[in-house]
């Protein structure tokens, strides 16, 4: 899993790459939710372009992102949701709660 992220001063886009799982999740949860902590973020983008897979921990983490984002007054964002994705978020029934570009 690689993960970038680039932000301004009010929005904050995190490519996510490879696999999203128990092993990488975890890793990228410690390096985001601090950052969400400190800034206030009007915008976060979850960039899924290059993520291949998914496990229930990444699907958490998305979640998470979504939950806490919205209690922060974010828009939260999934940007080019492959189907495999889109197909995890659909079977959850997590679809509707989710804003896509």
């Amino acid at each position: 899993m690689e993960i970038q992220i680039q932000e301004d001063k009010k929005s904050v886009v995190i490519f996510l790459e490879g696999s999203l799982d128990s092993i990488t999740a975890p890793e990228v949860e410690t390096e985001f939710f601090p950052m969400m902590q400190e800034n206030e973020f009007e915008k976060i983008t979850l960039d899924c372009s290059k993520l291949n897979y998914m496990a229930s921990s990444g699907l958490r983490f998305i979640f998470t992102v979504l939950k806490e984002g919205k209690e922060a007054g974010a828009q939260v964002v999934l940007k080019d949701v492959n189907e495999f994705v889109r197909s995890i978020l659909d079977s959850t029934g997590l679809t509707p709660m989710f804003e896509f570009e």
